[in-house]
């Protein structure tokens, strides 16, 4: 049996194979390190809580979300979570958002307000 390379060594022996036509934004690293998943119950999904860290740090600015949302649903449970989150400290979200017949995918914008 062939032994298969590895997916690191298949990427730097043929670059040009796993490239995108376009160039896109697919990861955006945070200062620090991702929260821990601290006490019981759900754990908290870690790009939601970094979405909600950048919208409380820029308060009251529209922001466009960056993660890829194929459906109404991805895009509802995101919508609800930073809703949750906020509600806990007591301010709102605000969301708006609009299907991309381009990318066939979801485009929202939030903030975070006063409640």
């Amino acid at each position: 049996m062939p032994m298969i390379p590895s997916t690191q060594t298949q990427v730097e022996n043929s670059p040009q194979k796993f490239a995108m036509n376009e160039p896109k934004k697919i990861l955006k690293f945070i200062k620090g390190e991702p929260p821990q998943n601290v006490g019981k119950g759900r754990k908290r999904n870690p790009v939601a809580t970094a979405i909600y860290n950048e919208l409380i740090t820029n308060r009251g600015q529209w922001a466009h979300v960056e993660v890829p949302l194929p459906d109404k649903k991805s895009k509802q449970s995101l919508v609800m979570s930073l809703y949750n989150r906020a509600k806990k400290d007591n301010l709102a979200i605000e969301s708006s958002s609009l299907f991309n017949e381009t990318t066939k995918m979801y485009d929202l914008w939030v903030r975070v307000v006063n409640a």
